[in-house]
C-alpha cells in the first residue's frame, strides 16, 4: 500500500502541460561538504552544464554556502556562485553576440522536511539574486558579415565590426521546490521534484525525477532526468530535456 501511494505521487507530481522541446544537455556537479558541528555545514561545488544536444559548453559555475540547522525540521542557508555562461544572442535583425559572460549569483534559502516512514518529503523556498557586469562585445550578422546599426561604434569605414555594449543588469528569483524522497534501501534513495522560478510571473518550471546512490558515508552519487518548461517569452533559455550527473563527497 505504501509503494503504491509513492507511485501515485510521483506521477502527480509530474504531470506538467506537454510542449515540443527543442534540446537536450548535460549537467554534471561535483560537491564537496563539511560537517562542523551539530547546527554548522559549509560546502562547495563546481558545475558544468553542456547544451545544444550536448555538444557545445551551456555555462560552468563555482560556489560556496552555509547552512544552519534551526530545528530537527528546518534548516536555514546561504551561498554564492560565479557563473561564466557561453551566451549566443539573435534579433531579428540577424545581429549575432557570440562571448562568455559572468554572473554572481547569491541566495538565502529556508528547507523544511518531514519524514514519513521511508517517505521524505522536503520544501525549499529560496530567494535568488543575479547580478551581471557590464560588458562590451564584437557584433556580428547571422552570416559573417559586419552589421552597422544603432549603438555603433564605427570608424570612417562601415566594414568594421559594431562593440556593442550589453549594460549591467540585476535579476530577482523566488524558487520553490517541492521533493519527495524514498528510502528504498541504505543505498538507493529515488526522488522527484517540482520547482518553480517565479520573477513578476512564473518565469520557467522544472520537474526531475532520479536516485541517490550511496557508497558509504563519505561518497554518494546522483542520476537524474530534467525536464525544463519555459513560460516566460522575455526567458533566454529553451525547453529542455536534461540529463544530470552529480556526485557528493562529505567529510
Amino acid at each position: 500500500m505504501e509503494r503504491s501511494l509513492i507511485i501515485i505521487s510521483l506521477l502527480l507530481l509530474f504531470m506538467a502541460p506537454a510542449e515540443a522541446q527543442d534540446d537536450f544537455g548535460v549537467w554534471s556537479e561535483v560537491n564537496v561538504e563539511k560537517k562542523i558541528n551539530s547546527h554548522w555545514d559549509i560546502g562547495a561545488s563546481a558545475e558544468l552544464r553542456m547544451r545544444d544536444d550536448a555538444s557545445e559548453v551551456d555555462r560552468w559555475s563555482a560556489g560556496i554556502d552555509v547552512s544552519y540547522k534551526v530545528a530537527k525540521w528546518l534548516k536555514a542557508s546561504a551561498g554564492y556562485s560565479f557563473l561564466n555562461d557561453n551566451i549566443y544572442k539573435v534579433s531579428t535583425k540577424q545581429k549575432v553576440a557570440d562571448y562568455y559572460g559572468q554572473r554572481h549569483r547569491f541566495n538565502i534559502s529556508l528547507t523544511g522536511s518531514q519524514d514519513f516512514g521511508r517517505l521524505s518529503v522536503t520544501l525549499r523556498e529560496r530567494w535568488q539574486y543575479t547580478y551581471r557586469p557590464e560588458k562590451s562585445v564584437w557584433r556580428y550578422y547571422a552570416e559573417g558579415l559586419p552589421y552597422a546599426g544603432e549603438n555603433a561604434d564605427l570608424d570612417d569605414d562601415d566594414n568594421v565590426p559594431i562593440k556593442h555594449t550589453f549594460h549591467g543588469k540585476a535579476k530577482n528569483v523566488w524558487r520553490n521546490r517541492l521533493q519527495l524522497k524514498y528510502k528504498l534501501t541504505k543505498q538507493w534513495r529515488p526522488y522527484a521534484n517540482a520547482e518553480s522560478y517565479t520573477t513578476k510571473g512564473l518565469e520557467k518550471m522544472r520537474y526531475s525525477l532520479g536516485t541517490e546512490f550511496r557508497i558509504n558515508k563519505q561518497h554518494s552519487f546522483d542520476v537524474k532526468y530534467l525536464f525544463q518548461d519555459i513560460r516566460s517569452n522575455d526567458n533566454d533559455e529553451t525547453d529542455s530535456h536534461i540529463i544530470g550527473l552529480g556526485y557528493t563527497y562529505k567529510f
